[in-house]
């Protein structure tokens, strides 16, 4: 179901975050994981539309909605990257980020520049969501090891590693920067900063 643009009504309703507009559009048999130009789903539009925790209930119940039809929640867009990668970058929240890794996201997925949605969650400085990922990666087995590498006020260099647990709150604001690793099970996954330069997709 295609408007003769080719934008297609399932994806702008789930960006613009109309829940009830989604059920009718798949309902009436609209395909789920049909994707637009940029490579997104609907439920990848949705994710990347969220804009905080005051997205509210509106947005999680459109993601239920999608992931209860079989949307597939490990699909990549053109960047590599996935619903709960964008969820964790927009900071949805813990309760959408535990509602994807439920439905089978996977935390440790990497997008095309070597990130995973951990990694993402950290540099969020989202806690609640990124004990959400911690959990998910334990529960298969996966020891994770964060190490963080931070400016410290003299301008020199200070890295702190964890263990199976995110970053304290109560410490200075810490995001994974270059020189960074995360090591999953005992394989290290290097990673960079990720930058915001305004070209996301």
């Amino acid at each position: 179901m295609r408007h003769t643009r080719g934008i297609s009504p399932l994806i702008a309703a789930a960006q613009l975050g109309k829940p009830r507009l989604v059920r009718l559009l798949v309902e009436g048999g609209a395909r789920v994981d049909e994707r637009n130009q940029r490579g997104e789903t609907a439920l990848l539009a949705a994710c990347k539309a969220m804009r905080g925790e005051q997205c509210g209930g509106a947005m999680l119940r459109l993601v239920r909605h999608l992931l209860r039809h079989h949307a597939q929640p490990n699909i990549q867009d053109k960047s590599g990257r996935t619903a709960l990668m964008y969820a964790c970058m927009e900071r949805a929240g813990a309760e959408v980020a535990a509602t994807l890794v439920a439905a089978g996201a996977d935390p440790s997925m990497e997008d095309y520049a070597g990130a995973s949605a951990l990694v993402y969650a950290i540099n969020a400085q989202h806690q609640a969501t990124l004990q959400v990922l911690l959990d998910a990666c334990r529960a298969k087995g996966q020891d994770i090891i964060i190490i963080a590498t931070d400016v410290s006020c003299d301008g020199g260099s200070v890295t702190r590693r964890y263990l199976n647990v995110p970053p304290s709150p109560n410490t200075s604001p810490v995001s994974c920067m270059s020189p960074s690793d995360i090591e999953y099970g005992g394989k290290y996954v290097h990673f960079q900063e990720m930058e915001d330069r305004g070209d996301r997709i």
